[in-house]
């Protein structure tokens, strides 16, 4: 499969990598839109990202796409479903993420 693979700074390479194999509780995913965001770019000109990238690794947390395989354990996927990937990391813990408003995280 292609992916974009962060080096470092900014060395972002486009090449072909071994599609992942699929564990328990992992959905693997055919992107079909995937976007930059500011932080895709803070961490293209750092290099890294202390709590989500540290590279060599597949760059970019922003996508949409369909279920090509499910693995164990996992329920209400299935290959074909259509889905988007959450593209934030809130805190679970904080007045807004107890209320159900991640979005509105005091951690982001």
């Amino acid at each position: 499969m292609m992916a974009a693979v962060l080096y470092g700074r900014e060395d972002l390479q486009v090449e072909e990598i071994a599609v992942p194999e699929v564990g328990p509780g992992d959905l693997l995913v055919r992107v079909r839109a995937a976007l930059t965001c500011g932080t895709d770019v803070k961490v293209f000109r750092r290099g890294y990202h202390a709590r989500m990238i540290l590279p060599p690794a597949v760059f970019g947390h922003e996508l949409a796409g369909d279920v090509v395989a499910a693995g164990s354990g996992v329920e209400g996927f299935r290959p074909g479903s259509r889905v988007v990937a959450a593209n934030s990391a809130p805190c679970d813990s904080c007045f807004f993420c107890r209320r159900g408003l991640e979005n509105l995280c005091e951690d982001l």
